[in-house]
């Protein structure tokens, strides 16, 4: 089986955890509950690994329920996931042929839907490995909107998948799509989804989009649910080549209003970043840019469109325009742009590579990341350590964690004196090995503090093949199902 396992010493010791705890483990209900939700089964061509991160401070057992496409339950309930409960800060990874034999099941057809459930707080993280044999981060919905659905000329098909993750009925799923210009794309407020049953979840295509609304469209869509419900999940996917999935799902709002990741015209890696106006009113967006360095280019709030962008519409930035309004010459590393207007919006950014593909990188987290790959992996991993706001922050420190949850190196290692203002910093996993003084087999977290972290973002990205980015700083956390 391709489970993750313990060193003899570490099962020994969670033998014993679990004989001393087996009471208060199996006794209470769960209360934190996870989802993964896309787990191709053994028959498809792409490959899922699970990653359950276990971020409580105690051991803990996952039990779990399997659901297949149409939303029927796959095995038994609530069955325990592994007998052997995990350390706290450990991962155990899990695969289709492992959910096959944990819930004594045949594969199933299409990609299925997996709840988790814990007495303490953990992560889920799902790597997809394509026929091209990259691997992208699949684990990231969205409740209401999706903004990357790609015209009908680009050789790019989008996927989109409308997942009911409760137990109830969904019927009537309206939506309408507009492009990027904010005008509404064939018929508005067009019934997408008939009925949804409890679990279910199916795919719609942006061929069958097209058919629905009964038009085309020429520029990147979006496509917005009319009337939410909070058991209604969204999963917006591209297929490139016919072989690779990039997941768009992630994208910042106006509370982060920052575009974390814009590279210059000079670079290899080409920045397309769209601001979208969610609001239902015209809006002016105005941007401040920033250096590496955290030093400002050019003038503070500046206009980034000459024309108001209309509701639903988007505002598209590349290096040569920005270097344009800013007049400045091409920055050095990738730059910080941080965004104001009078409503609301939504920012995306699309990163094309070397290779011609284009991955999603304007997603960030705090406190920690899952995806920083071992020695044993020929993948770079980059850290961006990022400061947002105006005040520096000192004593950046960090614990690495191995799969096993053991520490690796030394405990809040120094990562940064300072990061100045608007400072932003590359760390790639080799540099990390370096100050750590330590190596590491397979994927490890990264817990990052500092003596002020409001504004301490970390963007985590996977440099595949010395030329295409994938992030993975997107990932779902567990919630309190009492509440």
């Amino acid at each position: 089986m391709s489970r993750n396992k313990l060193s003899v010493s570490s099962l020994s010791c969670a033998l014993f955890i679990m004989v001393a705890e087996s009471y208060s483990a199996f006794s209470q209900e769960p209360s934190n509950l996870g989802r993964a939700f896309l787990v191709t089964t053994t028959q498809s061509v792409n490959d899922t690994s699970i990653h359950i991160i276990n971020t409580s401070n105690d051991s803990q057992t996952y039990t779990g329920n399997l659901y297949n496409q149409e939303g029927n339950q796959l095995g038994a309930t609530d069955v325990i996931i592994e007998s052997v409960p995990t350390p706290s800060k450990a991962r155990l990874i899990i695969s289709a042929d492992d959910l096959e034999d944990i819930f004594s099941v045949p594969p199933w057809i299409g990609p299925a839907l997996l709840e988790i459930s814990a007495l303490g707080t953990f992560d889920l993280m799902t790597k997809l490995t394509s026929p091209s044999g990259l691997v992208s981060n699949t684990n990231c919905v969205r409740s209401d909107v999706v903004y990357n659905i790609e015209p009908f000329n680009s050789n790019t098909l989008t996927y989109i998948r409308f997942i009911n993750t409760g137990n109830e009925e969904i019927v009537e799923i309206r939506g309408t799509m507009h492009d990027s210009d904010g005008l509404v794309i064939g018929e508005g407020n067009a019934r997408f989804v008939e009925k949804l049953k409890r679990k279910q979840a199916i795919w719609l295509s942006s061929t069958k989009l097209r058919a629905i609304v009964g038009s085309t469209w020429g520029s990147l869509a979006s496509l917005s649910i009319n009337h939410q419900s909070p058991n209604l999940k969204l999963l917006n996917l591209n297929l490139v080549n016919g072989s690779t999935f990039f997941n768009f799902s992630c994208f910042e709002n106006q509370e982060e209003r920052r575009m974390y990741l814009f590279t210059n015209s000079d670079s290899i890696n080409v920045t397309e970043a769209h601001i979208i106006n969610s609001s239902n009113e015209p809006t002016n967006f105005f941007g401040s840019l920033y250096n590496s360095d955290g030093t400002r280019l050019g003038e503070l709030n500046t206009k980034l469109s000459t024309e108001t962008v209309p509701p639903k519409g988007r505002a598209i930035l590349t290096a040569p325009l920005l270097e344009e309004i800013y007049n400045a010459l091409p920055w050095a590393g990738p730059a910080m742009l941080e965004i104001t207007a009078e409503n609301q919006f939504e920012l995306l950014t699309r990163l094309k590579s070397p290779s011609g593909l284009i991955s999603n990188t304007n997603c960030v987290k705090t406190k920690i990341i899952h995806n920083i790959e071992g020695f044993n992996s020929s993948t770079l991993t980059y850290v961006r350590l990022i400061n947002k706001g105006n005040t520096g922050i000192n004593n950046v420190v960090g614990t690495l964690y191995d799969k096993n949850g053991s520490v690796l190196g030394k405990r809040e290692k120094l990562l940064r004196e300072e990061l100045r203002p608007k400072e932003q910093v590359w760390i790639s996993n080799r540099q990390l090995e370096k100050m750590f003084g330590v190596s590491w087999f397979d994927e490890a977290s990264l817990e990052v503090t500092a003596d002020q972290d409001d504004n301490l973002r970390l963007l985590n990205l996977n440099f595949e093949n010395s030329e295409t980015f994938f992030n993975f700083s997107c990932f779902e956390s567990s919630v309190d199902k009492t509440k």
